[in-house]
């Protein structure tokens, strides 16, 4: 007898920054968790058998399926998603002040994004740590490595072999940080933050045509919404102004970002924290043997200006590196405990904590209307991005059966009453624009 099996869509988690992942939905990821599915035989000698083991595996599997609907579940993996949210938005404003208060010190935003960058060597010796707390069955290190390396390497694995493959998403991961850094230099962090925020409508667009994505008229409008944020940022102090080339340089990066996902999409498909963990350190790896001579370049060439050891901000760059680390930690691993839109909504939220911070630490002017409604129309947009693939069908559903559910009950209480006192009552007809939708 064939089983019944679950497929779920996928669904990617538009969560934005310049080391963030798309991830997969709370229901992919309990599909994930439960593998692969032995099928019972049909044979003629182990019927019964194959009977009885079919029956078990049909009751585990609509036992787990009625927690994972469980209503108290559902909260707290929502109660987590708000928190794990509020986590991410406080990690980048805090990273993005400490960023440019070591700019004002030290003026080496590349060597600053490759000091941040080898720090990602710890991720999948966390990502490992909580496999081993979390897990049934436990895997030794490298054996949990190769299972998560699979899309890196397709043959022995060696260190030339990873870092050939990482080299394409290091190049992208520092270019896209050495962007944004610059950005910093010229424009405020609230600013940087909001047009970092339009990276989602350029995975749709890239994923649209590279990956052949479905087309959404309503994240054509959340596009259109991010361009025109983009351009009332740079109108704000005018067109003429220093303030352009930050926003320029905040494109920049935002594009470098889309870039890197969308490669990263069509590198791995389904994005797993595990995956997500491996690369981040082999960018790491990457960034600490193969970036370091562009450091030194640099130097050479007067680009870059580094003082005696001692007056380098440390504290501020390990700040910095630290809550960075902090927030690819809470993008890549919080879906394991919460939904991944609502981590994504941390982004969002790192708008204001941005500007609070700016106004109330760094003394910065207040912002200006133009300024605010630029967030505002940014914000709208990206709020259309997170709505999934499928979320009009599911309003015209939901509204469906919540009219349908209510006439029926409605009609029945009718009959019943028609019984007791002998007449046949009509049900009540539905209104024209319910109708219309059915």
């Amino acid at each position: 007898m064939a089983m019944k099996k679950q497929t779920a869509k996928v669904s990617p988690s538009p969560i934005t920054g310049p080391a963030v992942f798309l991830l997969p939905t709370p229901q992919e990821h309990a599909e994930r968790q439960r593998g692969p599915q032995p099928a019972a035989e049909d044979g003629q000698d182990g019927g019964k058998g194959g009977d009885q083991a079919e029956e078990c595996v049909e009751k585990r599997e609509d036992s787990k399926s009625r927690c994972a609907r469980c209503p108290l579940r559902a909260m707290c993996r929502a109660v987590w998603g708000l928190v794990l949210g509020c986590c991410v938005a406080l990690a980048w404003a805090v990273g993005t002040h400490s960023a440019k208060q070591s700019l004002e010190q030290l003026h080496a935003p590349f060597f600053t994004i490759w000091f941040c960058s080898t720090w990602n060597l710890l991720l999948f010796p966390l990502y490992y740590l909580g496999h081993l707390l979390g897990a049934e069955q436990r895997q030794w290190p490298t054996a949990c490595f190769r299972q998560c390396s699979g899309f890196l390497v397709e043959e022995d694995m060696t260190v030339r072999v990873l870092l050939k493959g990482a080299a394409p998403f290091s190049v992208l991961w520092s270019l896209s940080g050495y962007l944004y850094l610059l950005a910093l230099c010229r424009i405020s962090a609230g600013d940087a933050s909001a047009i970092l925020c339009c990276s989602q409508g350029f995975i749709f667009l890239l994923s649209w045509i590279g990956l052949n994505d479905r087309f959404m008229g309503v994240r054509i409008v959340a596009v259109i919404l991010s361009i025109t944020g983009i351009v009332m940022m740079a109108y704000a102090d005018g067109f003429h102004s220093d303030s352009i080339t930050g926003v320029a340089l905040a494109v920049g990066s935002a594009s470098t970002t889309a870039l890197y996902k969308v490669l990263f999409r069509k590198r791995v498909g389904e994005v797993q924290p595990g995956t997500a963990s491996v690369l981040l350190s082999c960018v790491g790896l990457c960034c600490c043997v193969l970036h370091s001579w562009v450091c030194v370049i640099l130097y050479l060439t007067h680009v870059e200006y580094w003082p005696p050891i001692q007056y380098i901000p440390w504290d501020a760059l390990c700040v910095m590196a630290s809550l960075l680390l902090a927030f690819n930690v809470l993008v890549n691993l919080g879906s394991v405990l919460a939904y991944p839109s609502l981590i994504s909504l941390g982004m969002l939220l790192s708008i204001p904590a941005n500007s609070a911070v700016d106004f109330y630490v760094a003394a910065a002017p207040q912002l200006s209307q133009v300024r605010v409604a630029a967030a505002a129309i940014i914000g709208v947009g990206y709020l259309l991005l997170l709505l999934p693939g499928d979320w009009d069908d599911s309003v015209v559903h939901w509204i469906e059966g919540l009219w349908q559910g209510g006439w029926k009950e409605d009609s029945v209480v009718g009959e019943d009453g028609g019984a007791d006192g002998g007449e046949i009552a009509k049900p009540k007809p539905k209104p024209a624009g319910i109708a219309a939708l059915t």
